[in-house]
């Protein structure tokens, strides 16, 4: 059943509580290292670029006392799809640079391993920022964050509220989702279906789980309308609702704020430089 379990490899979503400096600091100054984290990684367009920002993701992670084993165990559950991806890029990108082995019509060069190596290190800096940024901020700062940095755009109409809870409900259905293709896996293999016998074939994974989508989008769609019809009973209304929490600023957060400004001026910066 090791091959089931698809909620211990999923990082995103997933709160931890260990009381670090981190989970103290305000939801608008998570936002913000999210936000800076997400600029360096797609101003970067090197591997090297991309190695040096999944560690300083990872050291932040060790700093908010959240283990980078946690974090990147995040990217297993994509690696059929990335291994689909990586395949089709070193049969239609055009060889250019070194070339490194040929056969008949196909070539190997340089420059379609560098691109492969650049998307794996893209995903997995991504994957890593969103589960570091949810293990260290719970559903209720996630949405009241969003709802803060929107505020000023209610004034011309914009919905800052109803956008910031979407946005933590879809943070939080993620481990939710996992869970249940977990059990609707499980569910079909004691059924004689072939799930976690096909070695490391991407495409025959890909598959074999390709039936499991109907029935757990059908699953997920169960969810949302019980989560939907838990809210209008209760009679949630939107527009005018008070905050039972306020959040305080953590000691020095404004040179927390400061090194995450340090940080995403010298990452585009880098980009730039190694681009």
């Amino acid at each position: 059943m090791k091959g089931f379990e698809f909620f211990r490899n999923v990082s995103v979503g997933q709160y931890i509580d260990v009381g670090s400096y981190t989970h103290r600091l305000s939801p608008a100054t998570k936002y913000m290292g999210l936000l800076a984290f997400f600029a360096v990684i797609f101003a970067n367009r090197s591997p090297v670029g991309s190695i040096l920002i999944l560690l300083a993701a990872l050291l932040a992670g060790a700093a908010a006392r959240v283990k980078p084993s946690f974090l990147l165990r995040g990217v297993l559950p994509a690696w059929p799809f990335l291994a689909f991806i990586s395949l089709l890029t070193l049969v239609f990108q055009k060889p250019s640079g070194i070339v490194l082995a040929s056969l008949g019509p196909f070539s190997l060069s340089v420059a379609p391993l560098a691109a492969i190596a650049q998307m794996l290190l893209r995903f997995a800096a991504i994957v890593v920022s969103v589960g570091l940024f949810t293990s260290v901020t719970t559903e209720r700062e996630a949405a009241y964050g969003v709802e803060d940095a929107l505020s000023p755009l209610e004034r011309i109409g914009f919905p800052a509220h109803e956008f910031a809870l979407m946005i933590a409900c879809a943070l939080r259905f993620v481990p939710i989702v996992a869970g249940e293709l977990e059990a609707i896996a499980k569910a079909q293999a004691s059924r004689g279906g072939d799930f976690g016998r096909s070695g490391f074939n991407p495409i025959k994974k890909a598959r074999a789980y390709l039936p499991l989508f109907a029935p757990l989008m059908v699953r997920t769609l169960e969810r949302a309308e019980a989560l939907a019809e838990a809210m209008e009973a209760r009679c949630y209304v939107g527009k005018g609702r008070t905050r039972l929490a306020r959040f305080e600023k953590a000691p020095h957060e404004a040179l927390a704020r400061l090194a995450i400004l340090a940080f995403g001026a010298g990452g585009i910066a880098m980009g730039v430089l190694l681009g």
